[in-house]
């Protein structure tokens, strides 16, 4: 049998494309690097949310229901006070949403209270709403804060890191 050299150079041609695109023998397929999870999402209770967009469009409005706060933040709501946040939350325009950013630890709450943190979320601007309510649903506490402040989010900094060893 005899081969031409067209012939001998397209057969040539054809094994070192068959070996080059195949697979080392013994080699793994190759596997996509696996990506670490996405943070999940904080879940709200829509009774705290609920709580949170009511008190929000009240402090807007100057008009605070008191008795839905506990004994000792009474003495704060001076009518001055509900005034001076209502000008305040009022320039920021009329809420379009809100966004539930997470829990509130804070270990100077008493036994029962739980505080939560939202993102309300305006025509004009945004706003931070921290909320706790005790253990009887009363609200023991209510911020509105331009930015959230990682120190009062948390019950403790982190430690410093060590500096990394030298080798010798």
């Amino acid at each position: 049998m005899r081969i031409s050299r067209s012939g001998l150079a397209a057969a040539v041609a054809t094994i070192a494309a068959l070996v080059i695109a195949a697979p080392p023998a013994g080699s793994a397929r190759p596997h996509a690097t696996p990506t670490p999870s996405p943070t999940p999402v904080p879940v709200a209770d829509p009774a705290i949310t609920n709580i949170a967009r009511h008190q929000f469009v009240q402090w807007q409005a100057g008009v605070v229901s008191k008795s839905l706060y506990a004994p000792q933040v009474l003495a704060q709501l001076s009518d001055a006070k509900i005034a001076d946040t209502s000008r305040a939350l009022g320039q920021l325009g009329a809420l379009t949403d809100m966004l539930y950013m997470g829990r509130w630890v804070n270990p100077d709450f008493p036994a029962g209270t739980n505080g939560y943190i939202y993102q309300m979320r305006c025509t004009q601007g945004n706003v931070y709403l921290w909320l706790a309510l005790d253990a009887d649903g009363k609200i023991a506490t209510i911020y509105f804060k331009n930015r959230l402040d990682v120190e009062t989010v948390t019950p403790a900094p982190s430690a410093t890191p060590s500096p990394p060893e030298k080798a010798l």
